[in-house]
């Protein structure tokens, strides 16, 4: 990869500009209009990239045109309310062009793959600066250089400015406020105002660069406007290029933890879900000591109506027989609901310490990694361990799977490490980083028993 890239930022009105372009023109010549592509050797219909076509943007933008307004104060001091003028800049329009040529992104080439990640990180920057205005992305490659139009409506804007959604014209108005405010002349509260906007400007390039140009590989200036010789340039283009493979392979690595920490939690989850249908197994046992002591409560009614009609001796032998079986039952239930309250407990201490134990695992499996204690074997597909126990902890907790990915992702990402620092500096960020585990090795926890 290599050159540099920035953003262009514009806004137009349905009157023609000083050199003929307006609002429908843009559209138009993004559209490929034979009339406005007589530039283009060979014009082809833009892709989309996203959202609409050029098209569809003219057509929506002339609706939300003729239904605006703007109220005006007269001299009377009455409010009137007018129409949309045509001067009034209603398309705000953004362009990206890429640094290769054409030919060299083409399909199947072997720089596409970066092209296409390109335009991704473009849509991407501008979905987040712009919203639901960002209406249309296209791609045009009839040209020498790739390039992108982005088209931005300002919507729900009732006066149609496009020129407030640009970050860089709203620093501008509010400088040129403040000035007049603090009592500076008109013409020296535009110059400060035009101050803002190019600094302003400045920072969206800024910007830019670090959410596009640095993840694609491109540069932030050219070797003539840094004045660089051609080995320099050379230089501070492998440089760009080994960033943007950094930051893909940070990306990708932050990707893989996520999934690994759901999975974690997955498995948590099982373990809560077995906890809780035993709580409900245990539950289910109290509803039913519970009916079944209703049951004997109304037998025992019974026995006790029939017994009124015999002896004394046989009322007495009921009631305590009665006595007897309520007493048994209240003792089960209150047993069986001591057993509830002691069986939650055991759940909350077993999840407790099924995280703290799995945690403490893992930190040691990780510092096992930088020490070299814990590896793959030649196949590359089990986990070696020279601690015994630390073997047993991991296949008794059955994380295995998991740990297998962080090893995978720490050893990468240890062995690249290791491979650019001298012998002492990687024993001191071992030292340093084992220090950080060594806290969470050793869980404050009374211990679980398997």
């Amino acid at each position: 990869m290599s050159g540099p890239q920035f953003l262009h930022l514009q806004s137009y009105s349905r009157k023609p500009n000083k050199i003929g372009q307006s609002a429908q023109q843009v559209l138009d010549e993004a559209a490929r209009e034979p009339e406005f592509s007589v530039h283009v050797e060979s014009p082809k219909p833009p892709n989309i990239v996203y959202g609409i076509t050029p098209q569809q943007v003219r057509k929506k933008h002339d609706e939300i045109v003729a239904t605006g307004y703007v109220d005006v104060t007269l001299k009377d001091g009455t409010v009137a309310r007018r129409g949309i003028r045509k001067d009034r800049h209603t398309l705000l329009t953004a362009v990206a062009s890429y640094p290769l040529p054409t030919a060299k992104v083409e399909e199947g080439s072997a720089d596409r793959a970066e092209y296409e990640r390109w335009i991704e990180l473009n849509v991407r920057w501008l979905k987040e600066m712009f919203g639901d205005r960002l209406v249309s992305v296209v791609e045009h490659v009839d040209e020498e250089y790739p390039h992108v139009h982005a088209f931005i409506l300002p919507l729900g804007d009732a006066s149609c400015s496009a020129r407030h959604l640009n970050p860089a014209w709203e620093v501008k108005e509010e400088a040129e406020a403040l000035a007049r405010e603090s009592g500076k002349p008109a013409k020296e509260a535009v110059k400060l105002g035009n101050r803002a906007y190019r600094a302003r400007g400045r920072e969206l390039q800024d910007e830019y660069f670090a959410e596009v140009g640095l993840p694609a590989g491109l540069t932030r200036l050219g070797p003539k406007r840094e004045r660089l010789s051609r080995e320099q340039w050379k230089k501070r283009k492998e440089q760009a290029r080994r960033d943007a493979e950094l930051h893909k392979q940070m990306s990708e690595r932050v990707e893989n933890l996520a999934d690994a920490e759901a999975q974690f939690d997955a498995d948590a989850d099982q373990k809560a879900a077995e906890v809780a249908d035993k709580l409900a197994r245990v539950e289910a046992l109290y509803e039913e000591a519970l009916l079944a002591r209703g049951d004997a409560e109304a037998e025992a009614q019974e026995i006790l109506r029939r017994a009124e009609t015999e002896s004394a001796e046989m009322k007495q032998m009921t009631r305590t027989e009665l006595a007897q079986k309520t007493e048994t039952l209240e003792q089960q239930a209150s047993s069986l609901l001591s057993d509830r309250f002691a069986f939650e407990d055991e759940k909350r201490t077993f999840l407790r310490e099924v995280v703290l134990r799995a945690a403490s695992v893992t930190a040691r499996v990780l510092i096992g990694v930088l020490t070299g204690s814990v590896r793959f074997d030649d196949k590359k597909s089990e986990l070696q361990f020279d601690d015994p126990r630390l073997a047993q902890d991991v296949e008794r907790l059955e994380i295995a799977p998991v740990i297998e990915k962080v090893v995978v992702l720490v050893s990468k990402v240890w062995a690249k490490l290791t491979g650019k620092l001298s012998t002492l500096e990687a024993e001191h960020e071992r030292e340093q980083i084992s220090e950080v585990l060594k806290p969470i090795s050793r869980p404050q926890s009374g211990g679980m028993q398997p």
